[in-house]
């Protein structure tokens, strides 16, 4: 019995010294916040950041896309250690987000002055006589803390800060309330605090666990983010149990089922891009976090664009919209999605979509009219077609006889270069629309460069007039297709991949994109310089027409044009001296150009037709002539001959 007294009064003195101790350990803490009144008029001499400096450095890790009329078109993530938004002003906010906040870490944070002594004596109960430990810092101290890393806890998985760091904390906070209204704290709290993974400010946080902006947050979706201030890396579970009980007590306990809705979809934590609508003009022009980047796009004409692609449902497809009168890029949609290759940077030769502008040039170098006749046929077999007619039929063979007729003058680098892209197809196409002024594409304020005069407008009107409103060239056999046309107010080039109806699908998409804009169709407004006059073919290979010219090129009558062929052998004034060719072998007279309407004569008398014939000549000096079907000499030689 004496034993068992003995070790129970041992017991009971071994248990008073460890509470002893524990109350020498803990009380350590409640001492030091309590001699913080000891020094508390040394908080006004604390040096802490104005509110606008701290505003002003506040960067986003975005950077924005704007239209014309500052209307958000995309943003792009460009700084990955955290995920911020813009600053968000206090009246901005949604009033649950404020009461919400205001329940779960601070309610007498308009009584206080920087640190809340109920607060602190309840925490150092707590902290002295139970397990769990409670802080009492304030929004105040908490914003003290973001302030100034020194005051982050320095041991890595650290939670708390050390007694000398919520000291300089606390005196941090009076500085702070010495300096700064009550409503600045709440409003630089809310942008800098972090709220789950990358997540920093309350801008950021409610779009990517919400989907909304600050303003529009509602009870539940404001007592779940408030809940995630107190711990950002909480599970769902706990973040759901917290947010239901601070939902409760702002008085809507009905809103848990909502809150734990949300509190199940907080992860993944990740900020994505509020507009998408130009998300590859982005990537192109976006290059600098926080800023914002003003363009001349359209949004409405972009909504509209991308709506049309979406609902023409190819595999993929790119369109550009040129504003005609300057030539700025009205719409730019790179793909249906951003994660489609920005097909607008795509480059094909375009030989069928660069016509109008070669039989302009043509045109105004005197060098055909739209009534001249070109060779569709071979030159062995000449088969005529006029220019507008080999326009009309596609006629590849009629339109290559144009392109070997040579013209000066040089083209702009864009123009000359062997393949080009999307958006310069749709200044191509404007330009032969409006003025033959090449204006390049431009998306950006003052980035216009002045026009090159590529061709006359009168050159350019009767050059466009050939061919249809909407031109398509397939650009990858059995897959894609791409077409260009105007209206009176815009230019659109357009690329689809659908398959082998690519050609059609792309040229019935574009021609009811501009029949349901203004001013379609197109009206016909002819230029100085530009005349109408009749004309008929002789021999008849097309039925008579009224037909458009440049001043001073009209004709009354077009035949098929004039050989130009020379004698190319033998040369003029040459010796055939007979003797060195084989016996019975003829001397072959060959002309400059293949053409068998050609007629040979030697003294006078018809030897032979065709670009080449064979003849026995007599010796002695012999006169070679060469005549076109009219019977019009084109070449003469005189050749002196030797005989055998």
């Amino acid at each position: 019995m004496a034993d068992t007294i003995a070790h129970t009064r041992s017991a009971m003195a071994r248990a008073t010294l460890s509470a002893m101790n524990v109350w020498c350990r803990k009380g350590l803490w409640a001492l030091g916040m309590w001699l913080l009144t000891a020094v508390a008029a040394q908080a006004e001499s604390q040096l802490v950041p104005d509110f606008a400096e701290v505003r002003a450095a506040h960067a986003s890790s975005v950077a924005r896309l704007v239209d014309r009329h500052g209307q958000p078109l995309a943003e792009r993530q460009l700084r990955f250690d955290d995920d911020r938004l813009d600053w968000v002003p206090l009246d901005a906010l949604s009033p649950a987000m404020l009461e919400a906040l205001l329940q779960a870490e601070d309610r007498r944070f308009y009584q206080h002055e920087g640190i809340d002594w109920r607060a602190v004596a309840a925490a150092a109960v707590q902290n002295l006589w139970f397990e769990h430990a409670r802080g009492a810092s304030t929004l105040t101290m908490q914003l003290a803390g973001l302030l100034d890393p020194a005051l982050q806890p320095a041991a890595v998985g650290q939670r708390r800060r050390s007694f000398e760091q919520k000291w300089d904390q606390a005196l941090a906070a009076q500085a702070l309330e010495a300096r700064w209204s009550k409503a600045q704290i709440l409003e630089a709290y809310l942008n800098l605090a972090p709220f789950r993974g990358r997540l920093r400010g309350i801008s950021a946080a409610a779009w990517a666990l919400t989907g909304k902006a600050p303003a529009a947050l509602d009870r539940p979706e404001a007592a779940v983010l408030a809940a995630l201030l107190r711990g950002p890396g909480a599970t769902p579970a706990v973040l759901g149990r917290r947010a239901c009980a601070l939902v409760a007590q702002m008085g809507s306990p009905a809103g848990c089922e909502r809150v734990q809705a949300i509190a199940a979809a907080v992860d993944p934590a990740v900020l994505s891009p509020r507009w998408q609508l130009a998300p590859h003009l982005a990537a192109r022009l976006l290059t600098t976090p926080g800023t914002t980047v003003a363009t001349l796009i359209d949004a409405g004409w972009q909504q509209r664009l991308l709506g049309a692609l979406r609902a023409a449902a190819p595999a993929r497809a790119a369109a550009v919209v040129l504003d005609n009168a300057t030539g700025a890029v009205l719409a730019d949609v790179g793909g249906l999605s951003a994660e489609h290759a920005d097909a607008t940077g795509f480059t094909y030769p375009a030989q069928a979509m660069r016509w109008p502008l070669g039989i302009a040039r043509a045109l105004d170098r005197r060098v055909v009219t739209a009534a001249s006749l070109l060779n569709a046929g071979s030159p062995v077999a000449p088969r005529w077609a006029s220019v507008r007619t080999a326009v009309a039929v596609a006629d590849a063979a009629a339109l290559a006889d144009l392109s070997r007729r040579p013209i000066e003058g040089e083209l702009p680098p864009s123009l000359a270069a062997p393949a080009i892209d999307l958006p310069q197809l749709a200044a191509l196409t404007r330009m032969m629309a409006v003025d033959g002024q090449w204006r390049a594409p431009f998306w950006q304020p003052a980035a216009g460069r002045p026009a090159d005069a590529v061709v006359s407008p009168a050159a350019a009107f009767v050059a466009r007039d050939l061919f249809p409103p909407v031109m398509a060239e397939m650009v990858t056999p059995g897959r894609a297709a791409w077409a260009a046309g105007s209206n009176a107010a815009v230019s659109i080039a357009v690329w689809m991949e659908t398959g082998p109806t690519a050609l059609i699908e792309v040229r019935a998409w574009l021609a009811d994109q501009l029949a349901e804009a203004d001013g379609w169709p197109l009206e016909q407004v002819v230029p100085a310089g530009v005349v109408r006059r009749p004309v008929r073919f002789d021999p008849p290979v097309e039925p008579a027409r009224d037909e458009w010219f440049l001043a001073g090129t009209a004709v009354a009558v077009v035949s098929p044009p004039q050989s130009t062929a020379q004698i190319a052998w033998p040369a003029a004034r040459s010796i055939i001296d007979l003797r060195t060719l084989p016996a019975g072998q003829g001397v072959v007279l060959r002309a400059s150009e293949e053409d068998a309407r050609l007629r040979w004569r030697m003294d006078g008398r018809e030897v032979g037709s065709g670009a080449s014939v064979w003849v026995h000549p007599v010796p002695g000096v012999r006169v070679i002539e060469l005549f076109d079907a009219r019977g019009e000499r084109l070449d003469r030689i005189s050749v002196a001959v030797r005989g055998r």
